[in-house]
């Protein structure tokens, strides 16, 4: 009986994964069913920046309160306080609870309504991350509650007595948009990667999880700040990097998220493999590079059977890949041959087709709740 008993609670946790998945891994599904034409990123002029689709959570806290995200939050325009923020949870929310907002570059946001800086402690190149709630047509209620926001200060005298804000000659605004941009701020090159082909993940945030499959079967967790920086993320991630005895070159090697069409690095940037084909960087599949970090990338050699699109010799095994495409001398990834350089011309954003609704793997999870039944079985 106490067998039956731990096959219908295991059957009743396997019903109800795509929910636990949703709720544990930050995985919302829906925005695509009621979007067919995929997320937005923002106004050209002042794009969202972060890796959406990334899967996992970060915690942080807000006002006094332990609030947990989806990792991918901020990464296109969503209503991302809505149900998360402390102040969103109550009969009657403020009106800031269901306006959409992102994470914006402040050093390439050309609005009237300058981007402001977080306090949550996630930051974008080493800096605070910048959201806007413009970028995404929205209007900005939250700041109009938040007297010591740098919006709202109406003088350059007031502006000046915060030491987060800066006076542009018109208005306050954050320190990073008015002062360090200009300045034109060197970053640290082992840090964040060469100058024409920076990294693109969110940072900051130490306490929470990501998780990226490994190959096409299993996923593993790596710290929610992955990609956001030049670091070895396979070595406390992957069980290979964590085995004892010698370990694969790839473990030790600094890798970062890149933008694809802002990478100009002597070897281009890769596509993410097919099984995290989800994630995106303002409508693009995910890429990553080795070489912008100065390290060599023996990753893909080692893993031929991922398909990455650079191991491709021959325009006919090129054209067999989805995400790939023949420039005429190599193939690379679509984004590149076919997006970028007509981004680039007209200055509107190029994105890929938005992904199908379910596009997202269940599989690991199953997988535990298939192991929980099974421990549960053996204990009885």
């Amino acid at each position: 009986m106490k067998q039956n008993l731990a096959i219908t609670v295991g059957f009743a946790l396997l019903a109800t994964e795509s929910v636990v998945m949703a709720a544990f891994l930050g995985v919302n599904t829906s925005r695509y069913g009621k979007n067919p034409h995929g997320p937005s990123y923002g106004k050209n002029e002042c794009r969202c920046v972060g890796m959406d689709n990334l899967q996992g959570y970060y915690a942080t806290q807000v006002n006094f309160h332990h609030v947990q995200y989806a990792a991918e939050t901020g990464a296109s325009c969503e209503a991302w306080d809505k149900g998360s923020h402390p102040e969103c949870k109550g009969a009657v929310p403020p009106q800031w609870c269901s306006q959409q907002w992102c994470y914006v570059d402040p050093c390439s946001c050309d609005l009237d309504v300058l981007p402001k800086p977080t306090s949550t402690g996630v930051e974008y190149q080493g800096g605070s991350a910048y959201w806007s709630y413009a970028t995404c047509g929205g209007t900005d209620f939250f700041s109009e509650e938040n007297e010591d926001a740098c919006i709202m200060q109406k003088s350059e005298g007031d502006c000046g007595k915060n030491p987060k804000c800066a006076w542009d000659g018109k208005q306050c605004g954050g320190k990073e948009v008015v002062k360090t941009c200009k300045e034109g701020e060197k970053k640290d090159e082992a840090v964040y990667g060469q100058e024409d082909c920076r990294c693109i993940g969110l940072g900051g945030r130490d306490i929470g999880k990501a998780f990226l499959h490994i190959n096409d079967k299993d996923m593993v967790s790596y710290s929610a700040n992955v990609g956001a920086t030049c670091q070895a993320w396979e070595n406390d991630a992957h069980p290979d990097c964590k085995k004892d005895g010698e370990k694969p070159a790839w473990c030790s090697a600094k890798w970062c998220f890149v933008d694809p069409c802002k990478c100009k690095a002597k070897v281009p940037p890769k596509a993410v493999m097919p099984a995290n084909r989800e994630m995106r960087f303002q409508g693009k599949t995910a890429y990553w590079s080795y070489n912008t970090c100065g390290s060599e990338d023996s990753w893909s050699a080692d893993h031929a059977e991922l398909q990455y699109c650079p191991s491709q010799k021959s325009e006919a095994a090129c054209s067999k890949l989805s995400k790939c495409a023949w420039n005429g001398e190599a193939c690379l990834g679509k984004a590149l041959v076919e997006i970028c350089a007509k981004q680039e011309e007209t200055g509107v954003l190029g994105v890929e087709a938005p992904l199908p609704s379910g596009a997202f793997s269940l599989t690991p999870m199953k997988t535990t709740l298939m192991m929980f039944v099974a421990v549960a079985l053996c204990q009885m």
